[in-house]
Parts: C-alpha cells; structure tokens; sequence
C-alpha cells in the first residue's frame, strides 16, 4: 500500500491514488501484550470489518495499561526489574517488526505513537506510573531515531505524542525533541500529536503536523466534545485534515459513579458527530479489552476508573466495530469526502450535523434521534434518503418540497443519516 498524500480539499488523505477512509482500531498494547498467534487472529477480524488503520503505543502506557504476569521490556532491565531507559531492548523491536510486517501484508496503515506522556517528567501519566517510567531528555531522539530507522519501510504515521495536553514545562522540549529526530531520519514521515481532551496544540507543533488528532475521550459530562473539539481544530493555522482518534470505547466506563459503561449506539454517535463536524479524514474506535489486549487474571491499572476491561476475544465481538466498518461503507459509497460543515437547517439542536458540498448540491444530516427536519434549502429536484444506521437499513423519508423544505420524522427510533443529492 502507498505512502498518504493530501487530498486537494486538504480535508482526507488520498492511498494509491484513491480516497482514504482512516477507520483505525486503538490497539495500543499490540506491542507488549499479544502473542504473534492471536495476533493473526486479531488482524484477520478487524480486517473482515473493514478496519484500515491499527493504532498503537510502540512503548507500553506505564499508568494505564493491563499487566501480563510475564512480558517481553521495551528497555534493558535492571537486577530489580527496573528499565534502563537509555538502553532499548533489541528483541521487544524485533518483535515489533514482525508484527508490523504481518499487519502491512493485510492491507493496514500503521499509526505508531513515539512518546506516550508517561515517557516525559511530571505530567499526570509519568506521576501515575507504578515503575520509574520518564526518560532523561537526553535519550529521547537517540530513541526516535531508531524507532524511525526501524519502522520508516512499513510507511506508519508517527504520531509524536500520546495523551498530551502540555501540563508539564517538559513536554515541549521532549515532544520538540522526538518530532526533530523522526524528520531527520525521514524527512517525508507523516506526523501528528495525539492530544488529550483538554490538550491544544502551542506553536510551533500547531503547524508541524500533517493532521491533526484530538480525542473526545470517555466522560459523560462531555458528550458534546466530538463536534466541539473538531469545530476548534478547523480553527487552527493549517488546513489539514482533522481525526478524532479517540472517541468513547465500547464498553469502557462512562467516569460515572454508577458503573455504566459507553454503548454501541453512543460510540457510533460520538463517531457520526466527529465526521459531520469537520473531522472527516475518519475516525478511531475502541473496545474495552481490545485496546490493551486484556485477559483475564491480568493487572488493570486504571479500574477505578475505567473498569474492568473485557477479555480482548471477547471485546472483539462488540457490535460497535461493525457500525465503524459501515460507516466506513457509507463514506466511501456516498463520497462523502467531497462535503463540508454547512448550515443547512432551521433551528437544529447542536447534536444534529450537518454538511454539505460548497455548491449545495449534496447534503448530509445526521441526527442523533428522529426528528422533522426544516432545511433552509429548496429540496425541489432532490433525490432524498435516509439510513437508519442501527439496523444499517435505508429509507424514503416523506419530504414536503420548496424553499423551506421540510424532511418529516422518519419511523425509527434511533440515530440515522439523511442525504439528500441534486438530479
């Protein structure tokens, strides 16, 4: 598979000549956590679902992560368990390698994360780890250059940061650090900086990246951050495409004090309102147990928190990644890269998307409940449908034709995309 390219609209990237639908399973733990038979196992699933990305931690996340009684160190190890962090382990990259190389053969884009902030001194992450995990900033691009050397033939995106808000006064030089190293060694490296909910982009990182990548995150409370949070990166300094790479997980704790956890009908709606809302290079997805390739009898350190994790063949099964995979379908069958945020109606709810081509000649809604829907648009010699994205099935909603056209509640009683093109 080709090397990404920006599409013209500067809003997707475009593979081997054709448009780039980014769906990309969170698999963070791939490195640390899996053998290379469930490895086969896992890519031939979420290859089947239609999945085109795998992204993952090359080091493993030291605060929040399922333990294995016995794994294979990223780093040299000292008498008492500790890394050495200056002193990669040679097999743990090996093995890595392998797994790439397997991935790549099924068609997959690698999305490697460099530094996940527990790797850089006094943030949350690095202060929540249980093991000694921040590096001396000294060891950070001798480190980045040889995950680069390693990685560069199988054309991944190198993601610098992971779960990065800049709360410590270290993270730029680090981040500035890994970024300087990895375009050094491969000056045509596509790069991003995965964020956490509450992190920006300071200059100069909000113009040295190819995409940017923000995450919704997991918090009830913030329901409204898949449309907010793309809104606000459409406001930065380039043109770029726009990710949201980490919606709610399927099945992972909703920060509640009530042990709920996120369904597949919200994943699928935090999704939806990414990709209607500007971030419309694609979308991530998550299962809990998926992404840090749990099993059962492992450590999980963040319980209290997200709880118990799922075991990862079982999270496999969650219906949310077949909703991914559609989405996917629909993207692709109904170009829906051609489209853009667009105010097309009267008086929608914030929940409601909407977007449009720049001359209105095809348009999408996405609603996440039924409702009648006023357009400011005259339908008149519009084909109209709709699909009803729980059951995947298509309909012909009634609309009343003319200048203030009006689409009437469908008879469904879930979330669905209306799309409406010019004859």
């Amino acid at each position: 598979m080709g090397k990404l390219v920006l599409a013209p609209n500067g809003r997707h990237f475009l593979r081997d000549g054709r448009a780039f639908f980014y769906l990309a399973d969170t698999v963070w733990a791939t490195f640390s956590n899996v053998t290379l038979e469930e490895w086969a196992r896992y890519l031939a699933v979420r290859r089947l679902q239609g999945f085109t990305s795998l992204q993952i931690s090359i080091l493993p996340i030291t605060h929040d992560r399922s333990v294995p009684p016995t794994e294979l160190a990223p780093f040299e190890t000292q008498p008492d368990g500790r890394w050495i962090l200056s002193r990669p382990n040679p097999a743990y990259f090996d093995r890595a390698e392998r797994m790439l190389e397997m991935a790549v053969a099924e068609g997959f884009l690698p999305v490697l994360t460099v530094l996940w902030c527990s790797y850089v001194p006094e943030t949350r992450c690095s202060r929540g780890s249980p093991i000694p995990s921040a590096m001396a900033l000294a060891d950070v691009a001798p480190y980045a250059t040889m995950v680069t050397r390693r990685f560069r033939r199988f054309d991944p995106v190198m993601v610098i940061s992971g779960d990065t808000r800049f709360e410590s006064p270290d993270e730029a030089p680090y981040y500035g650090a890994a970024l300087e190293a990895v375009q050094r060694e491969w000056p045509d490296a596509t790069v991003s900086m995965h964020l956490h909910p509450e992190g920006h982009l300071p200059a100069p990182f909000d113009t040295a990246v190819d995409f940017y990548s923000f995450q919704s995150g997991h918090h009830v409370a913030h329901s409204d951050r898949p449309w907010m949070l793309a809104e606000t990166f459409l406001g930065y300094p380039k043109r770029v495409p726009v990710l949201n790479s980490e919606p709610c997980y399927e099945g992972h704790g909703r920060i509640t004090q009530d042990g709920s956890r996120w369904s597949r009908d919200e994943v699928r709606r935090a999704a939806w309102q990414s990709l209607l809302s500007g971030a419309s290079m694609g979308v991530a997805y998550g299962a809990h147990g998926v992404w840090s390739f749990h099993r059962r009898g492992f450590d999980f350190l963040a319980k209290a928190r997200s709880l118990e994790p799922f075991d990862w063949e079982d999270a496999l099964t969650m219906p949310g990644a077949w909703d991914m995979g559609f989405a996917r379908h629909v993207y692709e069958t109904h170009d829906l890269f051609a489209m853009e945020p667009a105010t097309i109606l009267e008086g929608a709810i914030p929940q409601i998307r909407t977007m449009a081509t720049p001359d209105r000649s095809r348009l999408a809604v996405y609603c996440p409940a039924p409702t009648d829907l006023r357009f400011t648009v005259d339908l008149t010699g519009y084909d109209v449908r709709g699909i009803d994205l729980a059951s995947r099935q298509a309909f012909w909603p009634v609309v009343d034709r003319g200048p203030r056209s009006l689409v009437r509640q469908p008879p469904m009683n879930g979330d669905g995309l209306i799309l409406a093109e010019r004859r």
